[in-house]
């Protein structure tokens, strides 16, 4: 049986609900698992999160189930408990509402954001059924905070499906020209989804305006519309949101004006909020359509910029010729002018490029980028700057490789990196989780490289990296991540260190056919104590076949051992270039490194 109020929707401005999460997180809820969870462990909490919201003046309650889709619950070891998650949500808010509010239950997209690619639309669907089933004693499913066409429309198809109303409600879909091509191609998955209101949710209250506008101007739906209590502000630790409720009741007046079926609140709103907005707007009737020519500005485009010169480390690696690059670490213990001034002999010996790696080991050293562009500009050696995306947020990934493209720098290895629990920072530093692989740092790359930042917006001067990638042992699981570093846009290869020219020959055999260009990797072992850590396994993808440790048994002084492990890399090196197209040199340590691998380079340049 359909509640009235549902027969209100489009007549009669409805108050909805606030904030779910971020006030559940402020009233206990832990941050290290999804909120939803309370709705098994803490139910009266969520349950009287809801009351809170009814005694405001809310006629119509949102679930605590955004995020309560198998995939995200999965991540915190809980998929097992997505079924009843979801009913529990209803459950809760049905009792908290009794006859007197609807229950519309939320359904969040997944945020897979860069391992979209990695998700068919069946199994996009699958995950999506499975929670809407969960939630069909619900008066109606609301789709929430959607940005992205795929999800969209496989979420879209799921709660279509359960024969529930179905309310579509479009996240922040960024600035830009581009925008409101983003917000109709939303549109569009939603007419064909026969919705029965389409909204905004999760932005500013000054841009949520804007957006209603639009939809009530483009569209004959109801227009629902949740805008968020401002931005978040931190004081003295504590978040806190710029709108008070009686601001908020205000710019509600707004949202009514532009002809807004259904106001709530979003991040950051509380029961105060909505008992203030309810006051405002009770009783009264939705506006009638505001149709204007143009509902906002367009905004300028990215300003078209001269063809690119072409990347030299890209003509480079297509180069047929033997390369060498070599690593010149970015240590904090030797000054910048130290490094370049030791890496000059190298540049002499005839490297033909340079890499730098990034953090390497967890520990802290001079930023990588720095570093490669110095490199490159003092010595005249094309340089590629390794980028671990563990110690860095989206954000911070999105301008260092812009700056680092304004720095000069052409050629990019993207790498996963060490956590940070393995170095010297381990009970300070945090990983960083917004981008999880080296996979989905090649696939930011190439959306750079076509002119756009993750959300779709365009940038000027697009950097174009010939990007590459690392491989440790050439085992099945290995070789199929490596194709998947393919598909995404790596054009080049450095492996682990290889120790022995069968290892060399393995490694090769294994990418034969595969379009990428291979640089199989070197680390001269310099002592006994080397090459037994490293044969021990304690650097993951790294080996040391137990003969070659054995070898070092022949020398006691540390200046024998030393010798006889750089003698054993040039040979080594030199059977790798008589057979294969590049080698990756890794600059051994000790205070003779830059001379060391100088040597190496040189033999091998002039085998």
């Amino acid at each position: 049986m359909t509640h009235p109020l549902m027969n209100e929707l489009g007549r009669t401005v409805l108050v909805g609900s606030g904030a779910i999460g971020t006030c559940l997180r402020k009233a206990g809820g832990r941050i290290d698992e999804p909120v939803e969870l309370l709705n098994l462990r803490e139910p009266a909490l969520v349950r009287n999160l809801h009351a809170a919201y009814r005694d405001a003046g809310s006629q119509i309650l949102v679930t605590n189930t955004f995020a309560a889709n198998a995939l995200i619950l999965g991540e915190a070891g809980a998929d097992d408990l997505c079924d009843d998650v979801n009913r529990a949500g209803v459950t809760l808010a049905r009792e908290a509402g009794g006859a007197q509010c609807l229950v519309w239950a939320s359904v969040g997209p997944l945020g897979l954001g860069l391992r979209l690619e990695d998700y068919p639309d069946g199994a996009l669907e699958e995950i999506y059924r499975r929670q809407c089933l969960a939630l069909v004693e619900a008066d109606a499913l609301l789709l929430e905070t959607f940005v992205e066409p795929r999800e969209a429309k496989a979420a879209l198809a799921a709660a279509a499906a359960t024969g529930r109303p179905v309310i579509f409600q479009i996240g922040n879909t960024g600035g830009g020209g581009q925008r409101w091509e983003r917000v109709d191609c939303l549109l569009a998955e939603a007419r064909l989804a026969n919705v029965v209101a389409v909204g905004t949710n999760c932005r500013h209250p000054n841009e949520i305006v804007r957006v209603a506008a639009y939809l009530a101007a483009h569209t004959d739906w109801p227009v629902t519309a949740s805008a968020n209590a401002g931005h978040p502000q931190i004081e003295r630790g504590a978040v806190t949101y710029e709108f008070s409720p009686d601001d908020f009741a205000a710019f509600a007046l707004e949202l009514a004006d532009a002809g807004a079926a259904v106001i709530g609140g979003c991040c950051g709103t509380t029961p105060y909020h909505i008992r203030k907005l309810s006051e405002a707007l009770r009783g009264r009737a939705v506006a009638p359509r505001p149709r204007p020519a143009a509902v906002a500005a367009p905004l300028p485009a990215v300003a078209a910029t001269a063809a690119a010169a072409a990347n030299p480390i890209r003509a480079l690696v297509a180069d047929k010729r033997f390369l060498i690059s070599v690593e010149i670490r970015a240590e904090r213990t030797r000054s910048l002018d130290e490094i370049v001034q030791g890496a000059a002999a190298v540049a002499e010996a005839g490297a033909d490029l340079f890499d730098v790696p990034d953090n390497a080991g967890a520990a802290v050293g001079r930023d990588a980028m720095v570093t490669a562009a110095r490199l490159q500009s003092v010595l005249d050696i094309p340089s590629i700057c390794h980028l671990g995306v563990t110690q860095s947020n989206l954000m911070r990934l999105h301008s260092s490789l812009i700056g680092g493209w304004d720095l000069g720098l052409r050629g990019l290895l993207a790498v996963t990196g060490d956590a940070p629990s393995m170095g010297h920072l381990g009970n300070l530093a945090q990983r960083v989780t917004d981008v999880r692989s080296s996979v989905e740092l090649l696939r930011l790359l190439r959306g750079l490289r076509e002119g756009r930042i993750i959300n779709g917006e365009g940038l000027a001067d697009p950097p174009d990296f010939c990007a590459g990638c690392a491989i440790a042992r050439p085992i099945p699981p290995q070789i199929k991540w490596l194709r998947a570093k393919i598909d995404a846009g790596a054009e080049f290869v450095f492996s682990q260190p290889v120790f022995t020219l069968d290892d060399s020959h393995r490694l090769q055999d294994a990418l034969a056919g595969l379009p990428i260009r291979l640089f199989p990797g070197v680390m001269p072992l310099t002592s006994r104590r080397n090459a037994q850590f490293l044969a021990g396994g304690r650097i993951p993808g790294i080996a040391v076949p137990p003969e070659v440790a054995a070898g070092f048994d022949r020398y006691e002084s540390l200046q024998d051992q030393r010798r006889f492990g750089l003698d054993r890399a040039c040979e080594l090196a030199a059977g790798i270039a008589a057979e294969a197209s590049g080698l990756y040199l890794i600059m051994p340590f000790g205070k003779s490194c830059y001379e060391d691998t100088a040597r190496i380079v040189r033999e091998v340049k002039n085998r």
